[in-house]
């Protein structure tokens, strides 16, 4: 976003990321087959947002869908989690 766009904002808001413990839950909730260990290895290895997770989580139902039970272990979430976090460069608004 360029200057003339950000002018446009009144406010803008901080959403603080969640927690380790609210990542473990979103995890879960989002891939349930997911084991706690595996949810809780996710949460701490990676800073998260809640959006970044369902993200990652519609990329491993992708891969469910198109290679069957071989894409669902924890390696291939990993390799999703670490191209999310290339990925997303993002530029920064205010804070």
């Amino acid at each position: 976003m360029d200057k003339a766009f950000e002018r446009r904002f009144l406010y803008k808001i901080k959403f603080n990321k969640p927690t380790i413990e609210a990542r473990q839950h979103i995890w879960q909730a989002m891939i349930p087959s997911l084991s706690t260990d595996a949810a809780s290895q996710l949460a701490t290895r990676y800073d998260f947002s809640g959006g970044q997770i369902e993200n990652i989580a519609r990329h491993h139902a992708i891969d469910t869908i198109l290679h069957g039970d071989e894409a669902d272990d924890l390696q291939s979430l990993i390799t999703h989690c670490d191209q999310e976090r290339l990925e997303k460069k993002v530029q920064r608004i205010g804070f």
